[in-house]
């Protein structure tokens, strides 16, 4: 069962995986819940704070890593390995191999392009970037895919908070852009624990959770990525769990279409 929804169905589960995706990489079957902010908050100079969160941004020229990945997808669940590596605002690569060992598909985003091979049946899809839009809201960039897939801050909170507090988890911060409303939660560190975004009607609704923070070059990276997608046709519960991250070294990004696979026009 699980091999024949991987075949069957690849292509609108791996889009989802980029938001990051991002995305992007076990968990239960339970639906993901975020966690409640706390009701005592103090209010505080959002300038100031964004200067502290800038400071704990993850900084690296690539990333790498290897992940364990459980996803819900509306009524149908399954397990897989991702290999995911990421060139700075350049590129990410992923492969997805299915329980079995065999690779699914494999995945390559510009910030132009998003290109992906379903290894299982021989077909791809070759779209513009704004094909993940569907998956969420037009505000989700190529930046920001890339910062919710290292837990970094998303663009428009740096330039569009309007409202910074103090709370018992530690600092958050507020703010709309067009028809993206947003909350990002950090620790007392300074780095992201939670991302809520969502459009003004409601209708699309990405959640991101981090924990597990190593210390990699001197850094401190999230290992446990939890994210919640909601639209009008698609429910998602997607956790990462990074078992290998690698920063700054030589990274290929092999990504050849094969002559004989034949381009889907319709994902979805």
């Amino acid at each position: 069962m699980c091999f024949n929804f991987f075949k069957k169905n690849i292509f609108p589960v791996s889009a989802m995986i980029m938001v990051l995706l991002l995305t992007a990489s076990c968990k239960s079957k339970k639906a993901v819940i975020s966690n409640p902010l706390p009701e005592k908050t103090v209010s505080m100079n959002h300038l100031a704070l964004l200067k502290d969160v800038q400071g704990k941004q993850l900084m690296f020229k690539t990333f790498s890593a290897r992940a364990k990945s459980s996803v819900s997808l509306n009524k149908d669940f399954y397990d897989a390995t991702l290999n995911i590596k990421i060139k700075q605002a350049e590129a990410i690569w992923i492969s997805v191999t299915t329980v079995f060992g065999i690779e699914a598909a494999r995945v390559f985003i510009t910030p132009s392009r998003f290109k992906m091979m379903n290894r299982l049946n021989g077909t791809y899809l070759d779209r513009p970037f704004s094909f993940l839009n569907q998956f969420g809201s037009e505000e989700i960039t190529f930046e920001n895919l890339q910062a919710m897939m290292v837990g970094n801050m998303i663009a428009q909170a740096f330039d569009y908070t309007e409202e910074a507090e103090k709370n018992g988890n530690g600092y958050l911060l507020k703010g709309l852009h067009n028809n993206l409303d947003f909350a990002v939660q950090t620790d007392e560190g300074f780095k992201i624990t939670h991302c809520d975004l969502h459009t003004f009607n409601g209708e699309r609704k990405v959640q991101t959770n981090y924990s597990d923070f190593s210390a990699i070059n001197n850094q401190s990276v999230p290992r446990d990525i939890r994210l919640t997608a909601n639209s009008s046709n698609l429910k998602l519960d997607l956790q990462l769990k990074y078992n290998r991250i690698s920063l700054n070294e030589a990274l290929e990004m092999p990504f050849t279409i094969p002559s004989k696979y034949k381009e889907l026009h319709d994902a979805h």
